[in-house]
C-alpha cells in the first residue's frame, strides 16, 4: 500500500510539474523520441526498451545512476534513473507507461545557492 501510495505521488508530481522537468538532456534519447503537444517526451519505444536503452547510454557516457524498476503499481509501469553523479544538469530521468505511451522526464537539479 505505501509503495502504491509513493508511485501515485511521483505520477502526480510529474504530470502536473511545469516545463522545469525538462533538463536539457546530456544523453541521447531512443530512436523516435518526439515532444507532444503538451510538451512532453513520448518515445516510440515500450517502458523495458526505453529503460534499457537509457541505461546503456548513460553508462556508455559514464554517467553513475541508481536505477530503481522497471516495476509496475495499478496499471502504471515506471523506471527511475537516479544520478549519482554531481554534474549532471538533471537530479533523475523516470521513464513511465501509462494509457498506451511511454514518456520520458528529466527533473531538474536545483541551482545550488550561492553567497553572493
Amino acid at each position: 500500500m505505501l509503495r502504491a501510495t509513493r508511485v501515485l505521488i511521483v505520477v502526480a508530481a510529474l504530470l502536473l510539474a511545469p516545463k522545469s522537468s525538462q533538463a536539457d538532456p546530456d544523453v541521447r534519447l531512443p530512436p523516435g523520441t518526439h515532444a507532444d503537444a503538451q510538451g512532453q517526451l513520448v518515445s516510440g519505444r515500450g517502458l523495458r526498451e526505453t529503460s534499457d536503452f537509457l541505461a546503456k547510454e548513460l553508462d556508455r557516457h559514464g554517467i553513475a545512476v541508481q536505477q530503481i524498476g522497471p516495476y509496475g503499481v495499478r496499471g502504471i509501469e515506471l523506471t527511475r534513473f537516479l544520478s549519482q553523479t554531481p554534474s549532471t544538469p538533471w537530479l533523475a530521468i523516470h521513464v513511465l507507461r501509462t494509457n498506451g505511451k511511454t514518456l520520458i522526464f528529466f527533473v531538474t537539479r536545483p541551482k545550488s545557492a550561492t553567497t553572493p
